[in-house]
């Protein structure tokens, strides 16, 4: 019990880290906060999976339920990043078509 409560811990101090870390993201850091990111997440499905080969999944759900809505909460907030981020990339896409496009009517003009 001792071992899944050292476990249960160390997923949470995980967890908190990548809430921040995808909270903290940005243009600039996106690159290397992601992959640090997507490293942790793998670790947390290491000791998940392990903690569910041991003691089953439902027994740890039952342990600590707060650790699923957790779970649930920084997928949503990974989620809503990731449209952030697509939202950006398309509205600089678009940006950038209508300076090519621009930049072909002044050049008709000439």
């Amino acid at each position: 019990m001792n071992n899944l409560k050292k476990k249960t811990t160390r997923m949470k101090a995980l967890m908190d880290f990548v809430e921040q870390s995808i909270k903290n993201l940005t243009t600039e850091n996106f690159s290397t906060n992601f992959q640090i990111s997507l490293d942790k997440i793998a670790e947390i499905h290491g000791i998940k999976k392990e903690l569910a080969q041991k003691y089953g999944i439902n027994n740890i759900a039952k342990y600590d339920p707060e650790m699923l809505i957790k779970a649930k909460l920084i997928e949503e907030s990974y989620d809503n990043t990731i449209e952030k981020f697509r939202n950006e990339l398309k509205k600089t896409e678009s940006q950038l078509f209508n300076i090519n496009k621009q930049k072909k009517i002044t050049n008709y003009f000439r």
